[in-house]
């Protein structure tokens, strides 16, 4: 399958460009919903990165429908998860994002991935404990009132 990574969902729902054209997309879920015999997920498309991951610090480029012929749990392929999709536009869904009508790509996914979650801005630095080694100088002999005396190690 040949993918034109440069098309975006809101290039195909614009210019009419035709069913079955081959995408990769990435994006955040910020939907699910399971049929009797598929899975759709709502995402929130943004540009992919070198390793095909969602970009999220730029502009989003558009919404698009996931199906999957499976069931996806709800709680794994949550709202904000980031996930990456290669597969087909079947078809363009007429829809709403709130009360404002919204032209929905349709991907049959061939394939997706589900991004591992990123820290939520904590702090990159650790606390460790561990055993050092110093080399400490001893005090000549000498007498402290005349009750021990210090000597260096051998």
């Amino acid at each position: 399958m040949m993918v034109d990574r440069s098309i975006t969902p809101q290039q195909i729902t614009q210019n009419n460009i035709p069913a079955k054209t081959a995408v990769l997309w990435g994006g955040v879920i910020v939907g699910s919903n399971n049929m009797s015999d598929y899975t759709e997920l709502t995402v929130l498309g943004y540009p992919l990165n070198s390793s095909q991951r969602p970009e999220t610090d730029n502009a989003p480029i558009g919404r698009f429908l996931v199906r999957r012929p499976e069931y996806l749990e709800p709680l794994v392929y949550a709202p904000k998860r980031e996930i990456t999709v290669v597969g087909t536009v079947e078809e363009i869904k007429e829809g709403h994002v709130g009360d404002s009508p919204y032209r929905y790509p349709v991907v049959k996914a061939d394939g997706l991935y589900l991004w591992p979650l990123r820290s939520a801005g904590a702090p990159r630095f650790s606390i460790g404990v561990g055993v050092g080694v110093a080399r400490q100088k001893w005090p000549k002999k000498r007498s402290i009132h005349g009750v021990c005396e210090h000597k260096r190690p051998q």
